[in-house]
Order: C-alpha cells, then structure tokens, then sequence
C-alpha cells in the first residue's frame, strides 16, 4: 500500500512491461506479484516463470501440465504482492475446483512475525508440537536476510556468506592432507581420501533425515522447539535466505570434532587424516551444493534436475528427499518422493 493506507494500483499494459530477469511482474486473479526475486528459486526453474513474465498468471498455476501447484505456491506467492489491477482493467476468473479461489484457502495462522527477530518470538512461544511442525515447514520468503537478535554482534554470527566455507575448511583440508603425508604415502592418502568423500554422501544423508528432521520425535515443549529451529527449521520456514544456507562454522566444528573423535578409534595415523580430509572436502562440496540448489541457475539438465529434487523437499514434502548432492541414499533406503508428490 501507498503512504495513507491507499491500495496500489496496475494498469496490465503497466505490468507487461514487467517482462525480464531484471524485473518480473504477473497478475494473479487481479491481484500484482513481483517475482523478481524469486524467479531463480522457483522450485519448477526460471525458465518456467520467465514464460509469463509481465502476463497474468491465474490459469496457468491452475494447469497441471504446466507445473503442479499447491496451497502452499499461492501461500509463498502472497510474499510478494505488490498491489491490484486498476478497475478498467479487471477480469473475471472461473472458480477454481470446488468454487473456492484458491487464494482463499491458504490458511492464516499466528505464528512468527518475519519482519521481527525471530529469536526473542521462539524463545517467548508457547506452540504446540503439531502447530509449530505444521507451520514452520511452511515456506516464507522476505526481501532482505531475516533478523534474529536486537544485537548487532549476535546478529553477526547468525549469518554465513557462501563463500565464507571453503575460507574457512580449505586450510584445514590442507593441513590434514599434510600432517598425513607423514605418516603414509600419497596413494594410501588418496585412497583415504577418498573414502571420506564417499563416506560424506551417507553421512550428509544421515544428518539430514535424523538429525535436522527428527521432527515426530521432537519432544512437546518451547525449549526442544527452539533447538529444532535453530539446527534446522528456520531453513524450512525461510528457505531462501542467503546467509542461512550454509553451516556456521561454530557449528561445523563442532560436528567436525565429534566425527574426528570417532575416526581416531578406527583408523590409524595418517588414514585418520586422510579420511578426515575427504569428509571435509565432501562437506565443502555440500555445502556450496546447498546454496547454488537455492538460488543457482544453470543449463546443465542433471543440475536442474537435482534443484527441483530438493526444491520438492523444502516446497511439498518435508518427509522426503532428504539427500542433497544426489538420491542415491533416498533410493536405497525408500525415502524418495511419492509419485503425487
């Protein structure tokens, strides 16, 4: 809305001229989104919002041969309007199935302000386990990083760039590779290298499913709901959030040295370094993975095809799809998509 509380209103030719990466507006059921910013995160690939750029929109979200969309794609859709179509330009939709615009069946519930820190409404909360599940696994999107603390110095340590990981592990990867060449030779090295990298998929695969989704274990309670949010839900509740995407390296530490501890009561000197190496060299990989999957785009049909696996995960099920650099492990133990997922 404009100064005044007065509604913002668009002619369609204004909307249409709306129509690039550098400025995407569409119309949907009279209503102006600006998609902008989100054209590149749209879990279906940019190419498929870059097709209607500056046109109205309604019936194509409605058309399952175009791309399946839910309750929650007009709920994230909401996130960016901008205002509605002048009177002169108007037009009068069919009901959607079961004669309820489908604008009007996203819920609205009382959960967290995002335009507040979020730390300080966790904290104060009192949700109950089903609500807080429900609604922090549904996807908001801001304009700008979302605030956590009041505290500027805090609030510093919530946010970690992209490239902030390989800074941080590349000389660690290559102190472990150099220590270790003390004690074996390269090819026993590269070896364990190796199967640190391989060993990394099974284990980002792990972390994912039981350690940031140990969602219906979750204990009643703020505190348990708190720590959930922290690890893992703020990602689900803001999944485009540039400076949430990757670990912090706090915590990445903190998970490196527990797995240290385990590999020096399995391997030797120098495979443990090796060893060690490979998984922080395949958490790098992840890592990055992570953040181009939200907001990389590419060409390549093998990349895009692994966006949406994940994208799926964040925008229609939360139960699945828990790999991230590949399926493999979701095949292997049957966590992959449902086929009307």
């Amino acid at each position: 809305m404009e100064a005044g509380g007065k509604q913002r209103e668009y002619s369609r030719a204004e909307v249409a001229r709306h129509d690039n990466a550098e400025s995407l507006w569409v119309i949907r059921g009279n209503q102006v989104f600006d998609l902008t910013a989100f054209h590149t995160d749209h879990p279906g690939g940019s190419d498929v919002l870059m097709q209607f750029a500056g046109q109205d929109i309604t019936e194509a979200m409605r058309d399952g041969a175009i791309h399946t969309h839910t309750t929650q794609a007009y709920r994230v859709l909401k996130d960016f309007y901008i205002g509605e179509v002048t009177a002169d330009d108007r037009r009068e939709h069919p009901a959607a199935d079961g004669g309820r615009d489908e604008m009007d069946c996203v819920e609205e519930a009382v959960f967290l302000d995002p335009s507040k820190p979020l730390i300080g409404q966790m904290w104060g909360s009192r949700f109950t386990k089903e609500f807080y599940l429900r609604e922090v696994h549904r996807a908001h999107h801001l304009p700008q990083p979302a605030v956590f603390f009041t505290n500027p110095l805090l609030e510093m340590f919530t946010r970690t760039p992209w490239w902030v990981i390989p800074l941080y592990w590349g000389p660690i990867i290559a102190v472990l590779l150099t220590l270790g060449l003390r004690y074996e030779p390269p090819s026993v090295m590269l070896v364990g290298w190796a199967l640190g990298m391989v060993s990394w998929t099974l284990l980002e695969y792990s972390i994912h499913r039981f350690v940031f989704h140990y969602d219906e274990n979750l204990p009643e309670g703020t505190v348990a709901q708190f720590a959930h949010f922290l690890l893992h839900g703020v990602h689900h509740y803001l999944p485009m959030d540039p400076l949430r995407l990757v670990m912090p390296p706090a915590l990445s530490t903190t998970l490196g040295l527990i797995i240290l501890s385990v590999l020096c009561c399995i391997f030797t000197p120098g495979m443990i370094h090796a060893v060690a190496a490979g998984l922080a060299t395949g958490y790098v990989l992840y890592d990055e993975c992570h953040y181009w999957l939200h907001h990389g785009t590419s060409a390549n049909k093998y990349l895009c095809k692994l966006k949406t696996y994940h994208l799926r995960h964040h925008y229609k099920d939360f139960k699945a799809g828990f790999g991230i650099t590949s399926d493999f492990w979701d095949n292997v133990f049957g966590t992959q998509f449902a086929a009307s997922a």
